[in-house]
């Protein structure tokens, strides 16, 4: 059984999924989500997927009663007190994939110590995004905890004809594509407030939203009311107009492999970041607002590279002018952004040797 919390997680763990589907043919995988988002998600990946119950002894109990797993791999930063008790209960063993734990959780995980000390017994391996990570929990925990990479840069990711997608949008070649990807409360405003000194600056500007929560097109389509929807796009479409909002999951890294330029959402305002591997996948320059504590690991990473421009509200417009104006570094990051998904490859093995010992298949 995995159990993801949403979206970014379940994208996560595909490789793995995949991976262990293939290292173990017999090995029946389950997954649970926190989230509906995250479920339908999980749904793509042609497993049984449920949603989580709430963190409740009797809930937990059901649930894994009925699930009756051998192991249960949880993503990220799940640390539920009554699925680790239960799991105690049952004899079910836990191994933490793609862990992570941010500065703020670290310290309000730290004051329930004792209580982790006292659920950890199922809990066999951590496997750690970074090396903060690592050092975070080793702090909250005593069972191993080993660095082992990010797994989201373990992407697997459709390649696509940049120029045939274009013209399915009604995209020309010249067009200076933007694609905002996983667009936050306030993100779209600050757009729209610099969208028309961006129209005069660059003519042939095209703007890609993507919500990160669909439910709220109705008060981003407020703000874009001459914008195109995507769920009411036709499959012969062949005119996105001048700005795209996107409303639906799963289309998002078609955008980003034809876009001359990413900006990735959740990270203008305090929303903690979302995943900016996949731009990077596509070898897109990328632009990421200062908020971005829930993807740190992948965002130093990429910075390393100089693969990545910080950005904020204030200056969103300028940086954006300034790649524009000049191609040959958006083409440098692009490249960046490339050589640091390709170093970072080896995550999903180091992953497959931590479980072994642990899965019985």
């Amino acid at each position: 059984m995995i159990h993801s919390a949403s979206v970014g997680e379940v994208n996560a763990v595909r490789p793995l999924v995949k991976a262990l589907q293939e290292k173990y043919p017999r090995l029946k995988i389950v997954m649970t989500c926190t989230t509906l988002s995250g479920l339908e998600q999980a749904k793509t990946l042609h497993i049984p997927a449920y949603l989580s119950v709430l963190d409740l002894p009797w809930l937990r109990k059901k649930q894994l009663q009925s699930i009756n797993p051998q192991i249960i791999i949880i993503v990220e930063t799940e640390i539920w007190p009554n699925l680790l008790y239960q799991a105690k209960k049952q004899g079910i063993k836990i191994a933490f994939v793609n862990a992570r734990l941010s500065e703020k959780s670290f310290n309000r995980f730290k004051k329930w110590k004792k209580l982790l000390h006292f659920l950890e017994e199922p809990i066999k391996i951590i496997m750690a995004q970074t090396q903060e990570d690592t050092v975070r929990f080793r702090n909250l925990f005593t069972v191993p905890v080993l660095y082992v990479g990010n797994l989201k840069f373990a992407l697997q990711l459709p390649q696509y004809d940049e120029l045939e997608l274009r013209m399915k949008y009604g995209y020309k070649p010249e067009d200076f594509i933007i694609c905002f990807g996983s667009s936050r409360p306030g993100e779209e405003a600050l757009l729209k407030n610099i969208l028309p000194e961006l129209k005069l600056r660059i003519p042939e500007l095209k703007l890609v939203i993507a919500i990160r929560h669909p439910y709220r097109i109705g008060e981003v389509r407020d703000l874009f009311p001459e914008a195109a929807i995507y769920s009411e796009l036709q499959e012969n479409v062949n005119d996105s107009g001048d700005v795209l909002l996107i409303d639906t999951i799963g289309h998002l890294n078609e955008f980003y492999a034809i876009c001359d330029l990413a900006i990735v959402g959740g990270s203008f305002f305090d929303f903690g970041g979302h995943n900016p591997l996949e731009p990077a996948f596509y070898g897109k320059p990328i632009i990421m607002g200062p908020y971005h504590s829930s993807c740190a690991g992948s965002v130093q990473e990429l910075f390393s590279f100089n693969a990545i421009l910080i950005s904020d509200s204030q200056n969103l417009k300028r940086d954006i002018i300034y790649l524009y104006q000049n191609p040959e570094k958006r083409k440098e990051m692009g490249e960046n952004a490339r050589a640091c998904i390709e170093q970072n490859k080896n995550a999903l093995e180091n992953h497959l040797r931590g479980l072994e010992p642990w899965i019985t298949a």
